[in-house]
């Protein structure tokens, strides 16, 4: 018993001192988060004044506890601010800032330690004409009933706003006397529409129409339309084969543009014009058949 009891007495001893010396043992303090930031990336590098800026950086966190970095980025010493992101103990995370300047000119962008640069270029209104065409008709073809001549177009990476749509036409016939026609921007899935407007036939000039006026240029202003990227050009004639608007045709290039069309947006489907076209139709070569139609705008360009 008395064995057993001085064993116990010595464990307990050695149990107590060792909490002692854990108590007294010097504990390693937790540092609040702290951060870095690396890879400042700036996208794209030179802009147009007023378009939309994409700053992005890796943050870490050095410290021993969680945080929330909300760091402005500093441009030219202004602070623009960014979302509050949090990062745990020794993770890195992308933030990202996305900002608009206005007034051209070098800017030094920076973030912590971390710093690049951004150019901002000067931008002016510029006159643009989009064509597929080189000028000289071939010969005019008409389009049928219910039916109309179709291109399409890309506007300009900074977007377009048309005032003018240039149309290489003519009359054939008397059907066409008291008769309209439909001119429209179509948006890139043709069956939104950003203009639409109609015209007498008589647009086009009517001396000499029958039995046949070659066709040439008729401008069609329009009030101003900005578009971007695809769009399309729609003249809705539904008038009677061999009679009525014809349109200039350009076979000195592949056809990639030029489609007819049958009804009305968003009722609107492409015609195969080898099925359309009888082969008795002056050309044969159904592959270089483009519309002369031509769009005038303006756009906004760097200037030089």
């Amino acid at each position: 018993m008395r064995l057993t009891l001085k064993i116990f007495s010595l464990a307990l001893v050695v149990a107590t001192m060792a909490i002692w010396l854990l108590a007294c043992a010097p504990q390693q303090a937790e540092t609040p988060a702290t951060f870095e930031a690396a890879s400042l990336s700036v996208t794209p590098s030179q802009v147009l004044a007023g378009d939309e800026v994409t700053v992005t950086a890796q943050v870490t966190n050095t410290g021993s506890m969680p945080g929330n970095f909300s760091d402005p980025l500093m441009v030219n010493g202004k602070q623009i601010q960014g979302q509050m992101v949090t990062i745990q103990p020794g993770a890195t995370r992308t933030v990202t800032f996305v900002f608009k300047l206005s007034d051209p000119g070098k800017y030094s962008i920076k973030l912590e330690d971390s710093s690049t640069s951004l150019t901002v270029n000067s931008v002016a209104e510029k006159e643009v004409e989009l064509k597929y065409d080189n000028g000289t008709s071939k010969d005019a073809l008409w389009a049928g009933n219910n039916g109309g001549f179709l291109i399409d177009f890309t506007a300009p990476d900074s977007g377009l706003t048309i005032d003018k749509v240039r149309i290489c036409g003519g009359l054939y016939g008397t059907a066409w006397e008291g008769k309209t026609f439909e001119l429209s921007i179509l948006g890139s899935n043709m069956k939104s529409v950003l203009y639409n407007t109609s015209y007498y036939a008589a647009k086009f000039p009517v001396e000499g129409a029958f039995p046949y006026r070659p066709p040439e240029w008729v401008d069609f202003e329009i009030p101003p339309t900005q578009v971007s990227g695809k769009f399309f050009i729609y003249l809705y004639t539904s008038m009677s084969m061999h009679h009525g608007v014809q349109i200039g045709v350009d076979d000195s290039i592949e056809n990639e543009h030029s489609d007819l069309a049958q009804g009305k947006p968003p009722y609107l489907a492409i015609i195969s014009m080898e099925h359309f076209y009888p082969n008795s139709v002056w050309y044969t070569d159904r592959s270089k058949v483009n519309w002369m139609i031509r769009v005038d705008g303006t756009t906004m360009a760097p200037v030089q």
